[in-house]
């Protein structure tokens, strides 16, 4: 048979199928004529068969089980015949401490806040009074006599006095050892558990007269700038100091100020606008 009769026998299955409307169904199929291609569609024949159906093959259906269980009709309860469902009321529990009946989620009681604050307190007075042996263990090292008294101290502050025959000793030039010693001392309360502390050491009203002496400096600064037109770039200052010049000068309005560098050797530089 060829090519193009192998064709024709397909189509011609495929039509018998339709023909009986029984897709699955098992044909003998008897070829009568196999026909021809023809020339250049003359003479051409079409394949003759003819189709016998053998079997039909049903498909499958689902089936039931056998267990009374499954078949068994649902009972449904007569709407009259329900019994009401009681439906038990909320038991009131006690709020934590933590987040009392009225607090939103994730935020803290004015009772938890307080009690949180007041052991701050008490880790700030215990570690100041550390703080206080250990300077006067370092300033003896360094052969100065100091007595550290702490004078106030808060939940993220403390201010501690030095009293000493000889003041310049302990200040230091400039007040750079006085400085230097605030800086450590942050670190010291750092290791004791208290973070972000400020430190303020002083000795014989020394902090004062620097506030005093920064204000000098700054309307000095002022004055050059405005003369010359060109920045001022002071001398490196804690930044306790630095915060002081640009509270000092941030409403003038002939300069402006801004800080550069990096600790501990960071200046305030006073500009024209």
């Amino acid at each position: 048979m060829s090519e193009y009769q192998g064709k024709r026998y397909q189509d011609a299955v495929l039509k018998a199928q339709q023909d009986l409307n029984k897709p699955q169904a098992e044909l003998t199929i008897t070829v009568v004529d196999p026909g021809r291609r023809g020339l250049f569609g003359l003479g051409a024949r079409p394949v003759k068969i003819e189709a016998v159906v053998k079997k039909v093959v049903e498909p499958a259906t689902p089936t039931l089980s056998s267990s009374p269980e499954a078949v068994a009709p649902v009972q449904q309860e007569d709407p009259a015949e329900q019994t009401p469902q009681l439906i038990e009321e909320p038991v009131a529990t006690e709020q934590p401490e933590g987040n009392p009946e009225g607090a939103p989620d994730g935020q803290l009681s004015p009772a938890e806040i307080a009690a949180r604050h007041e052991q701050n307190l008490h880790r700030m007075s215990a570690a100041a009074t550390k703080l206080a042996d250990y300077l006067e263990q370092a300033y003896r090292a360094l052969g100065v006599d100091v007595s550290a008294t702490v004078q106030s101290s808060g939940a993220k502050d403390v201010t501690i006095e030095l009293n000493a025959p000889t003041p310049g000793r302990v200040i230091g030039y400039h007040g750079r050892r006085i400085n230097a010693f605030e800086v450590l001392s942050v670190a010291f309360l750092n290791y004791q558990g208290v973070k972000d502390a400020q430190v303020t050491l002083d000795s014989e009203g020394y902090r004062a007269k620097r506030a005093q002496t920064i204000t000098r400096i700054g309307e000095r600064a002022v004055t050059d700038v405005i003369a010359s037109g060109q920045a001022v770039f002071l001398d490196p200052m804690p930044a306790r100091e630095r915060k002081l010049l640009h509270k000092q000068l941030e409403d003038n309005p002939n300069v402006k100020t801004y800080s550069q560098g990096r600790e501990p050797f960071r200046s305030v530089v006073i500009a024209p606008k």
